[in-house]
């Protein structure tokens, strides 16, 4: 009984700060917005969820962090390819995609992330210069996955996935994932470090050493809780 009376008084007093206009600093409070500026904190994945069902605060987030996109109309494809809530992405505030790619505004998010947080730091500190550019080889396709007719849709085909392929430098330098992956050196160290540390902040990430079909580049998704292959 005293166990129920305390939690009860502890709801009370949280109930009445709150209606007074206290709010926790938005690191610790779950229903702030996030800010993809700032270092992943306790809730970002939650918060980062949140975006897939909050099509205007996705956007807000992307444009706040400077990030460079056109929003694109709903598309539904047959057998159920196509996108809803996507978005145009030609940088993240930081660095260019190469080409432009239509994605999730989640995905989006994710790529403006994984370039502040794992992208520029290691350049940085490897290089002591910065990413300019980011290339891929695709991010919308309507395929199963690996293309196999008996395989399921693929996270491409909903523009939920990017595979991306190199990173230049600011200083012209060029890191290749198919021809650098393996290579000694600050080459190898870079790209295997930003393969690491990309499940800090994205859902999926499966690299060369996965399986043959990704031996060329980095294949990133936003959804789940940071597994990397």
């Amino acid at each position: 009984m005293r166990a129920l009376l305390l939690f009860l008084l502890l709801l009370a007093l949280l109930a009445l700060v709150w209606s007074r206009g206290w709010r926790p600093p938005d690191r610790y409070n779950p229903w702030a917005p996030l800010d993809l500026r700032a270092p992943p904190e306790l809730f970002f994945r939650y918060k980062l969820d949140r975006l897939a069902h909050e099509p205007r605060a996705c956007k807000a987030a992307l444009a706040q962090a400077g990030a460079r996109f056109t929003p694109m109309p709903d598309r539904h494809a047959p057998r159920g390819c196509g996108w809803i809530d996507a978005v145009r992405l030609r940088g993240t505030g930081v660095a260019a995609l190469a080409p432009p790619a239509i994605v999730t505004c989640p995905l989006a998010a994710t790529l403006v992330l994984l370039d502040r947080q794992v992208l520029q730091p290691a350049a940085g500190q490897l290089y002591g210069t910065t990413v300019r550019q980011v290339d891929h080889v695709g991010s919308y396709a309507c395929r199963n996955i690996y293309g196999r007719a008996d395989a399921p849709l693929s996270r491409h085909a909903r523009a939920a996935a990017i595979d991306l392929a190199g990173f230049e430098l600011a200083d012209g330098h060029r890191l290749d994932i198919a021809g650098d992956w393996h290579a000694q050196g600050k080459a190898g160290a870079f790209l295997r470090r930003v393969h690491n540390r990309a499940c800090e902040v994205a859902g999926l990430v499966l690299g060369p050493d996965y399986n043959r079909e990704h031996r060329s580049h980095f294949h990133v998704e936003a959804g789940g809780w940071g597994y990397c292959r």
